[in-house]
């Protein structure tokens, strides 16, 4: 297969949907001589922050001058996004050639009834990968949960970290917050370290230490008692966290939180061998690129595209728009999933905005614009408009006419919103600078 031909496989197992458990990918691995017993890694599960976490994380191994793997879900631009070594996405030719050899091994397993999941055979080309590879330590980010999401294949990884957890995906993983945080400390491994995002709610950090004391596992609850912010500004975020100044190149308040879990972690490693001094974790977490997390793509005039698609993402977007936009007139252009608890997000982000604009993001699960802007305009104030828009491209164009330098646009609701808007917006800013 090339390419092309690899992707449309892969597209076709959404049709299995998602399917919690560890069977089918316990199959495959064993067809494949268990490629994961080869690596090393660095497992993180939560709700939100787990891909800020892993970034930052990554890029102080990488730093560090270890070949670093790191697998993280979902896309925004280019699916290849999902496999980064050092950097770098796996190429066109690699992601084929591998998905080739596992279109053989797939096809022998659904002869026995075993439909491995879209994820579950990513997955797979994210383990062979990184052995062909020969990473030093791979940050593996869960897809879903975590006590049956398929990256839980692993062994006893290096450390386990456990990012900011938060009712979503409730359907599979339950309607409490005990519950969801039970299925993200399913990755505790016996006697492994656990590193813990700071600010977590009491029911979560409550079931988190029955489960390291049952495991004997080290458990580090990253504090915000001896942080010091230093500045604040839309780029970047100036901080004094342990005895260290760090410059985190991602936005927001909710990234200061993700950048001492990272810090934490890295320490956590260090401690178990891995040479990543303070230095090594400064310079690291100061390099650390990730897109749709409020991202800033235009200055003149100001465009903002984050990814926030739950009530704890969007509350995350909330404080960084009090934070960092204060004064401001916003255009908010948002899309959301029909599966997503969107009515308690559209009650926290509507507020923040004097004019909404609503898309439908394209996604079978998309709720159309028109039933986002009815329940949309129940939270708008009473000289808000809200207006449900028929194409991403005229949304974009409304927003921007309506944007000078007091106002600003936030693109909102939907990481795949956040992958449509991101190249269409910078196209459409560039096109009216000629």
């Amino acid at each position: 297969m090339n390419y092309t031909e690899a992707r449309a496989y892969v597209d076709s197992t959404e049709k299995f949907g998602i399917k919690p458990g560890l069977d089918r990918i316990n199959k495959m691995m064993t067809y494949l001589g268990n490629p994961q017993d080869k690596l090393k890694f660095v497992h993180v599960a939560g709700t939100n922050g787990k891909g800020s976490t892993c970034t930052m994380l990554a890029s102080i191994l990488t730093g560090a001058g270890y070949k670093t793997g790191l697998f993280t879900s979902p896309y925004v631009i280019d699916f290849r996004e999902r496999f980064m070594v050092d950097g770098e996405m796996i190429s066109e030719e690699e992601f084929a050639e591998i998905m080739t050899r596992l279109k053989t091994v797939n096809d022998l397993l659904e002869k026995s009834g075993c439909n491995l999941t879209q994820f579950e055979l990513i997955t797979a080309v994210a383990f062979l990968w990184f052995v062909e590879k020969e990473c030093d330590v791979v940050v593996l980010e869960c897809g879903l949960g975590g006590r049956l999401d398929s990256t839980n294949v692993i062994k006893e990884p290096l450390c386990t970290v456990i990012t900011k957890i938060s009712l979503d995906h409730t359907d599979i993983l339950g309607d409490t917050v005990e519950k969801i945080a039970g299925e993200k400390a399913g990755i505790i491994k016996s006697g492994c370290p656990v590193i813990l995002a700071p600010n977590q709610p009491h029911e979560a950090v409550s079931v988190i230490v029955r489960k390291c004391a049952e495991f004997g596992s080290p458990l580090t609850v990253s504090g915000m008692d001896t942080v010091s912010v230093k500045t604040m500004l839309p780029t970047m975020t100036e901080i004094n966290y342990a005895e260290l100044r760090l410059m985190v190149p991602l936005a927001g308040p909710h990234q200061v939180e993700n950048a001492i879990t990272a810090v934490n972690a890295a320490r956590e490693l260090n401690e178990r061998g891995l040479k990543l001094s303070d230095d090594k974790i400064v310079a690291g977490i100061a390099k650390a690129k990730i897109p749709a997390r409020f991202e800033i793509i235009s200055h003149d005039p100001l465009v903002v595209v984050d990814g926030a698609h739950n009530p704890d993402g969007i509350e995350a977007l909330c404080n960084s728009i009090e934070a960092l936009l204060g004064g401001r007139s916003i255009v908010g252009i948002i899309g959301m999933l029909r599966d997503k608890a969107y009515e308690s997000a559209l009650a926290e982000i509507v507020p923040h905005f004097d004019m909404v604009l609503t898309v439908t993001p394209n996604s079978p699960r998309a709720l159309s614009a028109k039933d986002l802007a009815a329940c949309a305009q129940q939270f708008a104030g009473e000289d808000v408009t809200v207006k449900p828009v028929e194409s991403l491209k005229k949304a974009a164009s409304l927003a921007l006419d309506m944007t000078d330098e007091a106002s600003a646009v936030v693109v909102c609701g939907s990481l795949y919103l956040a992958s449509e808007m991101l190249p269409l917006m910078k196209e459409m800013i560039e096109s009216r600078k000629d």
